[in-house]
């Protein structure tokens, strides 16, 4: 059994974490309610038998100057639960880090600290959401004001929003907003106006714009060496004979698959006849 077994049964733990993060609530749940905290670069406890060993010591901040050899004597001879605090792992001194037992901190939210300064107060709402939640919590959330704001702090896209909400409530209440207010009067308004166009009362599945079928004509069009306004002329030409032989030579079998002009002929690959030498050449 190592010295360090044979004095302190409880292993030291060292939890690291930036500001911010909960490693003293960390700490603080693994010693006792009345324990001894001090900080690395002050701590000056030598008589560690005289500490309670239910109690319990924390010892903060020891990437900041700590006062290592009276650490390192609390640690090998205090009988009760011994835990460091960090900032961050690199500035902790080897002769410490190396007696301890590794615990990361996680990071707390906003409303973990508001809950500790006003702890009845009421869970904030979280606008950092994506454009799917966002259209979502538009359609049926009836708390207008709420939807005004998030639209405010999250300013989306505008024809990207009014394109996820045309499939899902009637025409005629984004008709005036897309027509006559969407950036041509303040984006602010217009996200106000926006909010209260709808009452929020939609109970069913919400549908997701469909994206537009890929069409190759306009790239047919340009290989012909032709306008994409000429499109309407295509179809015309297309019953010329000699306009049809033309699309062959200019476009690939794929192309030609689209206008239903089959299959481009493949050129057969003929092997070259080689000349078979006789006597007779080297004769005459």
């Amino acid at each position: 059994m190592s010295l360090l077994n044979m004095k302190n049964q409880n292993r030291t733990i060292i939890i690291v974490g930036k500001d911010g993060t909960d490693k003293m609530e960390k700490a603080r749940k693994l010693v006792s309610d009345n324990p001894i905290i001090a900080y690395a670069n002050e701590y000056d406890i030598e008589d560690n038998f005289s500490v309670p060993a239910d109690r319990g010591i924390i010892i903060r901040e020891c990437n900041y100057k700590p006062n290592v050899d009276v650490i390192r004597k609390t640690i090998l001879e205090y009988k009760g639960q011994v835990v460091l605090t960090s900032i961050n792992q690199k500035d902790v001194p080897k002769k410490l880090y190396n007696m301890c037992k590794l615990n990361r901190a996680t990071k707390r939210s906003l409303f973990d600290e508001i809950k500790e300064i006003a702890p009845r107060s009421d869970e904030p709402y979280n606008y950092d959401v994506d454009i799917f939640t966002m259209v979502g919590d538009y359609l049926r959330n009836p708390d207008r004001e709420i939807i005004m704001n998030q639209l405010k702090v999250s300013e989306p896209a505008d024809v990207q929003f009014i394109s996820w909400l045309a499939p899902n409530i009637h025409p005629n209440k984004l008709m005036f907003l897309d027509a006559k207010v969407k950036r041509k009067w303040d984006k602010s308004y217009f996200y106000e106006m926006l909010a209260y166009a709808h009452d929020g009362r939609m109970h069913r599945k919400m549908t997701p714009p469909q994206r537009k079928a890929y069409s190759i004509v306009p790239k047919i069009l340009r290989r012909l060496k032709m306008r994409p306004s000429q499109r309407y002329l295509f179809k015309d030409l297309l019953r010329n004979d000699d306009f049809k032989d033309y699309c062959r030579n200019k476009l690939s079998s794929t192309e030609l698959r689209v206008l239903k002009l089959g299959e481009k002929k493949r050129r057969t690959k003929r092997t070259p006849v080689q000349p078979v030498a006789t006597l007779s050449k080297w004769l005459d």
